[in-house]
């Protein structure tokens, strides 16, 4: 296990299609900054293009959230992307 980064980022890198995971955080108006986990893959996020892989993208989400729940990390959002 790699301890240079974040369990749930470890986890979701594993997931076929995956390419890279980041943090970003945001600034909300009461100065509390909220985490998004972005995964970036290698296939079309457009569900109408035949390159669309929804399971993947249900597999992303079920593994942070499950790699989640085991840590006291807290994230915000998941944002995924194409690269």
């Amino acid at each position: 296990m790699d301890t240079t980064i974040a369990v749930v980022r470890q986890a979701v890198g594993k997931v076929a299609g995956v390419s890279k995971t980041w943090f970003e955080w945001t600034m909300e108006k009461d100065d509390d900054f909220l985490k998004t986990l972005v995964v970036e893959v290698s296939f079309d996020t457009d569900p109408n293009s035949p390159g669309y892989d929804r399971s993947a993208i249900e597999e992303i989400g079920r593994v942070a959230k499950d790699a989640l729940a085991n840590t006291t990390m807290v994230v915000s959002y998941l944002r995924i992307i194409p690269a």
